[in-house]
């Protein structure tokens, strides 16, 4: 097992913490938080598993020199990716599967082991710990509530704006018993985003229909691509479209995949000037699918970036930015994560992480 207390000295006799000593104290801690305790290699084989695992229905025995997915038995496109990818933490709320099948909720937290005298990484410590389906529950209604209040208050104000002006010019023109064009054509403009606003509204009020099957990442990028070709073609904009050339499966409602590509293609051709470059591509990388939208545009301010994808944060003059709150819906759905990278004067570029599809049978 890699210790993981590699770098920590028992200050009594100045000794390093045997193997077996270290094992004790794991298990301590797993009793004592109530927590069941994970150490794995950098490719996630396990090494360690506190006893607690026979709430998941398994001996240890049965655990030790499997992988993550091996253990939870998770089907290939419910991969749950919970080894963290970069230096960050993984911190979620997810649902395991049992030894017997059945369904558990426990909250996982991830994090790399480095060694700081030999400056490696040489694993990972997995924690997790149940929770209850009313806890669950509590904390899921918790957070529906405090974004609905959120989304409620975006609505009020971005609706509020476009009526208070058509109101203006209403009471302007019955002052002075005349028509007037200019004022109708920004009225005209005005309800044009009011019905943006509904219709984007009206996706999340959909019940989700998902169509799930297995389907090629880069034909879908093709078909998102050909549908944009005329706005393409009507702002000289040149896309470049690299992909990989076997298929990237991944397990996947192909419709709302295809809308969240279209999205991205279209912001980057909205931030992109005429003649201006747009570059996608598709690829694999491990376990994942990885698709990137980079445009030439004149780039995020670093102090927004943290803003990108809040409903009604928009960078571009007539967005309302529900269709990237829209696109992170739906990517959180297929179990991946979408990230953003920018600098000013240069471009900006969205990276689509999906889990590819592994057929086990």
């Amino acid at each position: 097992m890699p210790s993981i207390f590699r770098n920590n000295a028992v200050v009594a006799g100045k000794k390093t913490v045997k193997p077996e000593e270290e094992e004790k104290i794991l298990e301590l801690l797993a009793r004592i938080l109530d927590m069941m305790i994970i150490i794995c290699t950098k490719d996630g084989r396990i090494t360690y598993v506190s006893p607690n695992i026979d709430i998941l229905g398994y001996v240890r025995n049965e655990a030790l020199g499997k992988t993550l997915d091996e253990l939870f038995n998770h089907p290939p496109q419910k991969s749950l990716q919970i080894l963290p990818r970069g230096d960050e933490t993984v911190k979620r709320l997810s649902r395991f599967s049992k030894k017997d099948g059945s369904f558990i909720w426990m909250v996982i937290n991830a994090s790399r082991l480095r060694d700081e005298e030999e400056n490696r990484e040489y694993g990972y410590v997995v924690t997790l710990r149940e929770i209850s389906l009313d806890t669950m529950e509590s904390l899921q209604q918790r957070d529906k509530l405090s974004a609905l209040g959120q989304l409620a208050a975006g609505i009020a104000h971005e609706i509020k704006n476009p009526l208070t002006s058509m109101k203006g010019f209403i009471q302007i023109m019955k002052a002075d018993r005349k028509y007037n064009e200019e004022y109708l054509k920004i009225m005209e403009l005005e309800l044009e985003r009011l019905e943006s606003i509904s219709q984007e509204l009206m996706c999340f009020a959909k019940p989700n229909k998902n169509q799930w099957k297995v389907c090629n990442l880069g034909a879908i990028l093709e078909k998102s691509i050909a549908l944009l070709e005329g706005d393409i073609f009507r702002k000289r904009i040149q896309v470049i479209f690299h992909r990989d050339e076997e298929p990237i499966p991944v397990f996947c409602d192909e419709q709302k995949i295809k809308q969240v590509f279209i999205n991205l293609i279209k912001n980057a051709m909205e931030a992109t000037e005429s003649q201006g470059k747009i570059i996608i591509k598709a690829s694999k990388e491990k376990e994942s699918a990885v698709i990137t939208v980079t445009d030439t545009g004149c780039g995020i301010p670093e102090e927004l970036m943290n803003r990108i994808g809040q409903p009604f944060f928009t960078t571009k003059e007539n967005g309302n930015g529900l269709g990237l709150m829209m696109c992170n819906k739906i990517i959180a759905e297929h179990n991946g994560s979408i990230s953003v990278r920018s600098k000013m004067g240069v471009g900006t570029t969205f990276a689509v992480t999906l889990p590819i599809f592994r057929n086990q049978g």
